[in-house]
């Protein structure tokens, strides 16, 4: 296992305890910059940009899950987050204020609707699952139950509308949206002992049977320690291709990590490889943080050990040295008038944001000159030109007598 260094980070003070969905990174103010938006236990929020604290609200009751998208379907991001007792609140940045210490201006999100909606959401989730082109809000309940709105405008106002209501089995886990092999949207969400329920919308798919429980242990002959384990999962993982993979759809890849540290990249209903790295695991994502634009898996743990997993299941890991609380990963703009970067964020109990930008690995799998040659048409073709002892010859001479410094 490799060890990660990372240098870069910013660090803030957070007073409350934080629920791991009540963190997220996202376009807030809808100028292109990414901000991180985290709530507490307590109520408050905070919106963070760049290196400092641009915003805070209160008096949100006990905030559980937060999510930034087109909710509205108009073009324009807005935040949603929810409370324990169900109150849904809709901010949206309707203005921009200029900073009183410098000429940047900044976000002022001003709320534009609350709501009542049930009690006890614990993940959220924007995606469009009757495939119509329009943004649905997916929500989680601790009570099993999994429900959809739409965002509906009228001339005097808008309101979320409810459309449709499934119920779990099993506790949720996660939710996420993937395609089928035909391209139709559907929900999968993670149950215990490695299984997922597989929902697809009624109305938009009526000839599909709409619910389905995928047992991943039976179809890959898994050894569970614990039947019963609860598992995260994460979807729409952009896969390192080669090009004779052009049929392949992105969109069915999605990863599976149970909480005794069990991870596997999946596709469809198949497993394609697992990888144990014999830690707990309570998150799960993906990040682009190398040069070649494939996501890697990042699982943290709560002793604040991160894991970044290549799609060769080859291991690196970070120590922030901290317990936390929660834990985000994606991208960030660090810096104004700069590019986001990719980012950790971590909750510590010591009541502090830490923000990791700017990371980047080298390629975490190092690969044989054989394979090197095979995957190089040009050199393939000259190195087939030796055969014997002279193939052995150059291939020697390349490894261990080359000089550089020459050349």
């Amino acid at each position: 296992m490799n060890i990660a260094t990372f240098v870069d980070h910013f660090d803030f003070e957070l007073p409350g305890n934080v629920f791991k969905s009540a963190v997220a990174l996202g376009d807030v103010d809808n100028d292109n910059d990414i901000e991180l938006v985290v709530g507490n236990m307590e109520g408050d929020l905070y919106i963070f940009k760049g290196q400092r604290q641009i915003q805070k609200i209160s008096g949100l009751g006990i905030i559980t899950a937060i999510a930034i998208g087109d909710l509205m379907n108009c073009g324009s991001n807005t935040l949603i987050v929810i409370s324990g007792d169900g109150w849904c609140h809709i901010y949206l940045c309707l203005k921009l204020s200029k900073s009183e210490t410098t000429d940047e201006c900044i976000v002022k999100l001003e709320p534009v609707h609350v709501q009542r909606i049930p009690a006890n959401t614990k993940v959220l989730l924007l995606g469009d699952i009757d495939a119509d082109g329009m943004l649905e809000l997916i929500v989680g309940l601790t009570d099993r139950v999994i429900r959809s709105y739409r965002w509906s405008q009228s001339a005097a106002a808008g309101r979320l509308v409810p459309l449709h209501k499934w119920e779990c089995g099993n506790q949720i886990g996660s939710i996420i949206m993937i395609k089928d092999i035909n391209g139709r949207p559907c929900l999968l969400v993670s149950q215990p002992g490695v299984t997922a329920l597989r929902i697809y919308c009624p109305i938009a798919f009526p000839e599909l049977m709409f619910e389905k429980i995928i047992d991943y242990e039976n179809e890959f002959n898994l050894e569970l320690r614990n039947p019963s384990i609860s598992s995260e999962m994460i979807g729409n993982i952009k896969i390192d291709k080669s090009k004779d993979d052009v049929n392949d759809i992105n969109d069915n890849f999605y990863a599976i990590a149970t909480s005794d540290g069990l991870l596997m990249l999946a596709k469809q209903e198949s497993i394609i490889w697992s990888k144990n790295i014999e830690h707990e695991v309570f998150y799960l994502n993906k990040l682009s943080i190398t040069e070649s634009g494939s996501d890697f898996l990042i699982a943290c743990s709560w002793n604040g050990e991160t894991f970044i997993i290549d799609q060769k299941k080859q291991v690196s890991t970070f120590k922030l040295g901290e317990p936390i609380t929660a834990f985000c990963s994606g991208m960030y703009t660090a810096r104004s008038n700069t590019k986001p970067v990719s980012c950790f964020v971590f909750i510590t109990i010591s009541h502090k944001v830490c923000i990791y930008f700017d990371m980047k690995l080298p390629n975490t799998c190092t690969e044989s000159l054989t394979k090197c040659i095979e995957n190089d048409n040009q050199l393939s073709k000259l190195i087939n030109n030796y055969e014997g002892p002279l193939r052995k010859k150059l291939i020697n001479t390349c490894l261990y007598r080359f000089n550089h410094n020459d050349s």
